[in-house]
This record gives C-alpha cells, sequence and structure tokens, in this order.
C-alpha cells in the first residue's frame, strides 16, 4: 500500500472494525461476538472516535484501538491512554500500518493532552517505537493444600452471572478504597461485570464475595482455562487483605482448583505481610504492558506532588524538553536512574 492515511472511527465503521479484529483474534467466531463483547467500553459507539485505523479499497486493514482513563496514585490522577487491539489482516502486514496507526496514535494522544500510552503488551513493535516497562508486582500462586481454612464471620459467596450487576455499586466503592488504580463509576463496573470475560467460550470466570449480612468487604474476580483445568487465574481482586488472604481455601473448592495465581502491589505491605507465612510461589515481576510519554508537560504535572516528596520539584522537571519521554524516569528502577514511583496494576478488568 501506498500513501497510508490513518483515519479515526465513527460509529458508522464500528461494525467493520469489530469484525476485522475478531477476525485475526476470535477466529471462528460470529463478527462482533468476541473481543467487542470482553473489551465493552473500546468497542462502543461512544469511543468510535478513538479507534484508529487504516483501510483499503473501503474494508478496514490495520487499528490500534484507544481507551481514555484517569489512572490513580497516591495524591495523583493522571489522564492515560489505554492501547489494545492493535491488529493487522494477515495478508497486509510487513508493510509497516501499525506501525504508521501507532505513531498516529501517539501524535494524537500528545495533542489531546494525556499524560502516558499505557500498551497491553510488549512486542518488539511496541518497543522500537519507545515504549518502556515499569514497576513491578508480586505474583503469587496459593496452593489448596496450604491455604487458611474460611474467613472468620464472611461468606465467600459465588455470584450468579444474573445478579452481578446488582452488586456493582458496592464493588465499586470497595474498588475505589485501592491506592493504586484506575478511575471505575459504579455503571462501569456493571459494565465491566456483564463482559464476556465473564462468558468466553471454554473460560470459567466467576466472581466471588466477601460477605456478612451487613457488608461486603472485599471481592475475587477468578477464572479457569481449558489448557490449566486445575488452575485458576485472578483477574482483580480488591477489599480487605485480610480477609482475602483467608478466602483463598474457599475459591479453589468452588472453582474445584488445587492452586490459584494473583498478583500484589509493590507497594501493598500489608498483603505481602500476611503472605510472608504462607509457603507459596512468590516471584517478583515487571507490571504487565509498557509505557510511552503522551505529553511531557502533562505527565510531569499529575505526578508533581510526588516529585516534591522526593525533591525532584521543578529540580529535574525544568531540564525536560516537551518533547522527551520521561516515563522511564518516573517509573524506572532506581538502580538504572529511576525514581521508581509505583505504578498501578493493569491485567484487572480495565485492561484493553
Amino acid at each position: 500500500m501506498t500513501d497510508v492515511q490513518v483515519k479515526r472511527g465513527t460509529p458508522a465503521v464500528l461494525e467493520s472494525l469489530e469484525a476485522m479484529v475478531d477476525s485475526v483474534y476470535r477466529p471462528g467466531r460470529e463478527p462482533g461476538t468476541g473481543m467487542p463483547k470482553e473489551f465493552p467500553h473500546l468497542f462502543h459507539p461512544r469511543n468510535a472516535h478513538n479507534l484508529f485505523y487504516v483501510e483499503h479499497q473501503g474494508i478496514p486493514v490495520s487499528m490500534v484501538g484507544v481507551l481514555k482513563q484517569t489512572a490513580i496514585l497516591p495524591g495523583c490522577a493522571l489522564p492515560v491512554a489505554s492501547i489494545g487491539s492493535v491488529v493487522t489482516r494477515p495478508e497486509y502486514r510487513k508493510q509497516q500500518l501499525a506501525t504508521a496507526v501507532l505513531e498516529k496514535v501517539f501524535q494524537t494522544m500528545q495533542h489531546e493532552g494525556q499524560a502516558l500510552c499505557l500498551i497491553s503488551g510488549e512486542r518488539q513493535l511496541y518497543l522500537r517505537l519507545g515504549c518502556v516497562k515499569t514497576g513491578r508486582m508480586l505474583t503469587v500462586r496459593a496452593q489448596a493444600s496450604s491455604a487458611p481454612n474460611g474467613v472468620p464471620g464472611h461468606l465467600v459467596k459465588r455470584i450468579p452471572a444474573n445478579q452481578r450487576r446488582d452488586y456493582a455499586s458496592r464493588l465499586a466503592g470497595i474498588y475505589r478504597q485501592e491506592p493504586y488504580r484506575f478511575k471505575r463509576s459504579a455503571a462501569e463496573m456493571a459494565v465491566l461485570l456483564d463482559a464476556l470475560w465473564f462468558q468466553r467460550p471454554g473460560f470459567r470466570q466467576e466472581l466471588f464475595v466477601l460477605e456478612t449480612p451487613a457488608s461486603i468487604d472485599g471481592y475475587i474476580v477468578a477464572f479457569v482455562t481449558p489448557s490449566r483445568p486445575d488452575s485458576a487465574q485472578v483477574m482483580e481482586w480488591a477489599g480487605d487483605r485480610r480477609l482475602v488472604d483467608m478466602a483463598w481455601a474457599d475459591v479453589m473448592a468452588e472453582l474445584d482448583v488445587e492452586s490459584v495465581t494473583f498478583h500484589v502491589h509493590e507497594k501493598d505491605l500489608w498483603m505481602q505481610s500476611l503472605l510472608e507465612h504462607r509457603n507459596w510461589e512468590k516471584e517478583s515481576e515487571p507490571i504487565q504492558g509498557t509505557v510511552k510519554t503522551a505529553d511531557t508537560a502533562t505527565l510531569l504535572h499529575s505526578v508533581k506532588p510526588l516529585l516534591e516528596e522526593v525533591g525532584e520539584w521543578p529540580g529535574k522537571t525544568t531540564k525536560y524538553r516537551q518533547d522527551e519521554d520521561v516515563s522511564g524516569w518516573l517509573f524506572g528502577s532506581p538502580d538504572e536512574g529511576g525514581l521508581g514511583i509505583p505504578f498501578i496494576l493493569t491485567d484487572d478488568l480495565n485492561y484493553i
């Protein structure tokens, strides 16, 4: 292809974009019933203008999806462009179409005042374009054989699919107590609880709440894949750490698995202290995905409270030009010259 023109989506072309992404990522599914149902906020008519694409002879052949969100760090709110569903039809690959679309996305997000681009992957394509990994998390694999039995005074309750939306407001309130998270309304929580992540063919994904007659104090979203029927993975959890720590045995029993893998934020010292007494496999890993500065000034001002605390404001911030990528300095390891500002966990219900 020559004269590549990157366009922004409209509700009128949404169906054809959905069909393209399903043809690559969910082949065999009826167009529009896979990825669009799994990520309903990304593939929504109100977000159609944040789907960037290239077409050939009137048919979309390459696309990059963007969902603008707000990442919450203690004392800070960062405008973040979450990027996913980067796709090119097989017959149009090796023409740098995805590169052209991504470069247009980065340019547009800078002009539209986003602080960061957060990309749901670590492909060489992203690294070549200047994206970097950021932040650490603890990956824990809990074993049913050594999990504590029961949550005193609480019931670990599996919520049927037709009742999940009824819990959205209370669960959103619990999620909002997390110090590192995305901004999420009760209405957005309800949509996520109805997403196809809970209905993917061959997957068994369940919502559990930690409940008393008077309150709900935590929740866990876990799923089992066909390739690992004896082990569950946690997509998201939140709430009282002591109760979550004691809920794993019940969750594994409900799912009929021998182990469950979940993530703990690097600054979640309460949960980490509870895990010290568990003889479970633990590993420090990079947070999933990569980041790239969208707009330097917006990013620096967004994290100003944290920079002031470590004596870097105005300090080094005045030395950076508008076109410099400061994400590595802000969020990178102190061992590599970074400030080590903790980042949000990304592999949760919001991740696109």
